[in-house]
């Protein structure tokens, strides 16, 4: 049986479903709201603590990056379900929050500022590289995967070019039992370290 583009998909589509990824944007607000707490002014703290004054402070939006640009290295932080999640604690002439944890501007920043004093805290908390990580590892297993998958034409060559653990993910045709030694690019350590729960199946040998 020829496989198809959609197959291709699905199965892609079927293996990262699989990963219970972390919001690392929801670990990380609380870090940055609260070094921005403790810089407000007491009065302008005793309204963002009032939940029923709060929304009178202006917000803004925030972003952490390593280096120049807003490619690889930058998190955008925000809520997938509700869109840019809003900062209090910036006066009203400020639209946005940049953070930066790249070393040469961190040389640059003065002990006891609020550009510190955030730096210092994106990283002590470890989510930053914890979310460039996971992203990382994540592409990286999808190119391999697709590459992979477009390696071959039929379902059948699917079975020696895929790991056994994603065996079960390959549509049936015909009987396809056999436990055939994987070829091309591994994917299935890193789905695991992603945090994916595949089966165990016994390497061919």
């Amino acid at each position: 049986m020829k496989l198809t583009k959609d197959i291709r998909t699905t199965i892609v589509r079927k293996t990262l479903a699989n990963i219970p990824s972390i919001n690392y944007y929801a670990l990380l607000t609380p870090v940055v709201q609260g070094v921005l707490r403790d810089h407000m002014p007491a009065e302008v703290r005793a309204v963002y603590d009032n939940e029923d004054t709060r929304d009178y402070l202006p917000t803004v939006t925030c972003t952490v990056r390593r280096g120049n640009g807003s490619g690889v290295g930058s998190m955008y932080i925000m809520t997938k379900a509700t869109g840019p999640q809003p900062f209090y604690g910036l006066r009203r002439s400020s639209h946005h929050l940049d953070i930066s944890v790249s070393p040469e501007v961190l040389d640059r920043l003065k002990e006891g500022t609020l550009a510190y004093d955030l730096s210092h805290a994106v990283i002590k908390s470890g989510y930053y590289d914890k979310h460039i990580e996971q992203e990382n590892l994540l592409d990286s297993v999808k190119k391999r995967l697709i590459n992979t998958l477009n390696s071959v034409t039929t379902l059948k060559r699917l079975y020696d070019v895929l790991e056994p653990e994603l065996h079960h993910l390959i549509p049936k045709e015909g009987d396809k039992t056999a436990n055939l030694p994987a070829t091309a690019a591994p994917v299935v350590d890193d789905l695991r370290k992603l945090g994916a729960v595949l089966p165990e199946v016994p390497k061919a040998t």
